[in-house]
């Protein structure tokens, strides 16, 4: 196929998604691949005489950025378009282009012109986005083991950790699109959001059954447990979803990612081990801001110290509440739908009424507001650029005129995908070697389900708060001015560091300013009420134990898991002493967790504290606008100068003590 047909191999700003076919992946790529194997012969020839930054670092910079654009561009289309053509074309590129990514990752010759220029003298002087790139290239070299005597074994390793990763989603996808259950007596329904009742509906009538359709994911899950007044309801979700994939439940042994994990986490001990660790989290752990496993257990230790009070305080509040509503004895299932109705009973109000206030155009068009108001900068929706998907929006963000990155904005939930919330880049901000800016791209992956006929999309407060979160991600990311790719994305971030901007977003969420501000009725166009917001806040601050030690329990067993491999003890045993430690929790024995915690393979093994430790900065930011100003411009800059601005080229704690500062 000609260059000029083929719409991948011309150059854009922006990838012309509407005009790309299945049909254009294969022949591209060969072209892409063909001619970047030209141009790293080419920099290895000329650079091996002396290495420099513009002909080396920013030449090598501009091949891997075209080849991680060609692969967004691949997995998003072959995600949304369906046919036997979309499926064929990623089959035949996926594991090409990913077989000569890890080629560059693992070339000899280009790690001892990487490793000169950084040991050069001229290297010396290097201001310290260079350096920490460097620094950042050549670790990247190591894990992917390019000299090492047992580099063999570490391909074999990691290509068996990938395929165990997709298989462990795989069991988890099938579990949860092969159970099911169909509702014909709508007093069963009783608690239910009237929202979620009408998507069980039309969820029914697309399968061709009458009644409501009830099927298996984390948010059908944590409305029917948090608001089913049916016992049996709840109780038929939570053992079908605590026992997904594994040997236990409703689809016993038939997903089970019993042994899929546990070869995973073997596998991962011994590519640490090859690579010179005592273990995977070691490994994981050494671009973090932690400085050892260590540290973060007593650190998750000291959280749960802290927490003693408020779990044995909440658990006699709940048990007292209990007594009224004629609980005997609590089951698994009972303890979240008691503490929401414990919530609304002190509150005054519910989580879902108040979500009228926040559909979700109307706030997500104020939540752009306060990023103008806080940064300084314009976000304007382009209609003009076709996307890949017809829900799919694009923001350009500009600053007096000029662009300064896009959003591509995706709030819905795909059929037949296990949606969740998510930031992703196509691509980050970096100067090309000619002085020519590359804008960054982050894409907002939403995970809500379309609204139901002619009613809007309303959010929940935990809904508000993600969307806020991973709003916050995509303004981190294309609010750098760091010059250089492996400095300026989120995706380049440490995980306790790329957590920091969603996490901080979060905050303003729990004020009563900011949910005025981005209230509206979606009947009467009114804001949040005064009185009503104070109700939200108390309802917010009511009986918050149970999901603090829910996060506390997933991230002192990730890291014990990881930390502790091959002291005989299985997932499963890990999991349960370490529920035992944070106690508070229900526990059933049949509960099977470990096999459906996603986290342990989408890039938080050994990670998930990272919330937590992320939320202790953004603590210490978000006092200082809490004391200037909620949406203080002043205050919004010096975050957007001293914190979004370097990216990656200096240490977090760095950032945040020159915003502290200013």
């Amino acid at each position: 196929m000609p260059t000029d047909d083929n719409p991948l191999l011309q150059a854009h700003d922006l990838p012309p998604f509407s005009q790309i076919q299945a049909r254009h992946f294969s022949p591209a790529l060969d072209q892409i691949i063909a001619e970047s194997r030209a141009q790293v012969a080419g920099i290895i020839k000329t650079q091996t005489p002396f290495p420099t930054w513009d002909d080396l670092v920013l030449a090598m910079d501009e091949i891997h950025a075209r080849l991680r654009s060609f692969g967004y561009v691949l997995e998003r289309l072959a995600l949304t378009r369906t046919g036997d053509a979309w499926t064929q074309a990623s089959l035949d590129c996926r594991e090409r282009l990913h077989d000569y990514q890890r080629s560059l990752r693992q070339n000899p010759e280009l790690f001892e012109l990487y490793q000169r220029l950084a040991n050069s003298q001229i290297a010396k002087h290097f201001a310290p986005a260079r350096t920490r790139t460097l620094e950042k290239i050549l670790r990247q070299f190591r894990h992917d083991g390019f000299a090492d005597a047992a580099q063999a074994d570490l391909k074999d390793l990691k290509l068996r950790i990938q395929g165990a990763r997709s298989l462990f989603m795989e069991h988890l996808h099938e579990a949860n699109k092969t159970w099911s259950k169909i509702i014909d007596d709508e007093a069963r329904l009783s608690g239910l959001p009237s929202s979620f009742k009408r998507r069980l509906a039309d969820q029914a009538r697309e399968a061709g059954r009458k009644g409501w359709l009830l099927t298996l994911n984390e948010e059908a899950f944590r409305v029917v447990t948090r608001y089913a007044d049916d016992h049996l309801l709840r109780q038929h979700m939570y053992i079908a979803y605590s026992t997904r994939a594994s040997d236990q439940g409703p689809l016993a042994g038939v997903f089970d990612n019993g042994e899929v994990l546990a070869q995973l986490l073997r596998d991962r001990h011994q590519y640490a081990k090859l690579l010179g660790y005592s273990n995977y989290a070691q490994m994981a752990i050494e671009p973090e801001q932690a400085k050892s496993p260590e540290q973060v257990m007593a650190f998750l230790h000291e959280r749960l110290a802290r927490q003693h009070k408020v779990f044995t305080r909440d658990a006699q509040q709940l048990e007292a509440f209990a007594a009224t509503q004629g609980f005997s004895a609590l089951q698994p299932w009972d303890y979240q739908y008691l503490a929401e109705k414990l919530r609304r009973q002190t509150a005054g109000v519910s989580e879902q009424a108040v979500s009228a206030w926040f559909a979700l155009e109307s706030t997500f068009s104020q939540l752009l507001l306060i990023a103008k108001d806080l940064f300084g900068v314009d976000i304007v929706e382009r209609r003009d650029v076709a996307t890949w998907h017809p829900d799919v929006r694009l923001f350009e963000v500009r600053e007096r005129g000029e662009p300064l990155g896009y959003v591509y904005f995706d709030p819905f939930q795909r059929a037949n995908q296990d949606g969740f919330p998510n930031t992703t880049t196509l691509r980050n901000r970096r100067i090309t070697a000619e002085g020519r800016p590359r804008h960054p791209i982050a894409v907002l992956h939403g995970w809500l389900p379309r609204a139901s006929g002619t009613h809007p999309v309303l959010l929940d407060h935990r809904q508000l708060r993600i969307l806020f979160h991973e709003f916050g991600h995509c303004l981190h990311h294309v609010l750098t001015w760091a010059e250089y790719r492996d400095v300026s994305g989120i995706s380049e971030l440490s995980r306790d560091t790329a957590e920091f901007a969603g996490v901080l977003f979060e905050q303003w969420c729990f004020t009563k300013p900011c949910l005025t501000r981005v209230s509206k009725h979606h009947q009467t166009g009114e804001s949040l009420p005064d009185s009503v917001a104070d109700q939200l806040l108390l309802y917010l601050d009511t009986q918050t134990s149970w999901d603090t030690a829910l996060f506390l329990r997933d991230a002192l067993f990730d890291m014990e898991l990881h930390r502790s491999y091959g002291d005989g003890r299985t997932a499963q045993q890990v999991f349960d002493q370490v529920s035992a430690q944070v106690g508070h929790l229900p526990v059933s024995t049949t509960e099977r967790w470990p096999n459906g915690l996603d986290y342990l393979v989408t890039g938080y093994e050994a990670g998930i504290y990272a919330y937590a430790w992320s939320k202790e900065l953004a603590n210490s930011v978000f006092q200082r606008f809490q004391r200037d100003g909620l949406f203080n411009p002043q205050t919004g800059r010096a975050l957007r100068e001293t914190i979004f601005g370097p990216g990656d080229s200096r240490p977090l704690s760095e950032s945040i003590q020159a915003f502290l500062d200013t």
